[in-house]
């Protein structure tokens, strides 16, 4: 299982703002970190990954959330957003969701 903060730090190698092994800036560790919960739900609202716990996501699923989420705070890093790589990577994981049980928690809808 992989945490939150695995993810951020990801998506910053992703965007290349840091290298491999190297401390990500306050700034942009936080302006990645506050975009996480709406990429997640976002992710959730359309069947693509289901949202749960983001400090418990499955190992297969990191690096497509990880491009997922740099690819949507792509502009804040003077990165135009590459469409063909997102679609990619909610492709996959969508592929992922079908073939695995997510062991996230069941969010139900009350009545």
């Amino acid at each position: 299982m992989r945490t939150r903060e695995d993810l951020v730090k990801r998506a910053l190698q992703k965007l290349r703002v840091i290298g491999a092994g190297q401390p990500a800036e306050a700034e942009d560790y936080q302006l990645v970190d506050a975009a996480l919960p709406s990429v997640l739900k976002e992710l959730s609202s359309r069947n693509v990954y289901p949202y749960g716990d983001p400090d418990q996501l499955e190992d297969d699923a990191f690096e497509h959330l990880a491009t997922c989420l740099a690819q949507a705070c792509a502009d804040d890093f003077g990165v135009g957003p590459d469409e063909a790589v997102r679609i990619r990577a909610e492709n996959r994981l969508r592929e992922i969701t079908a073939e695995t049980l997510s062991y996230q928690p069941l969010r139900t809808d009350y009545f």
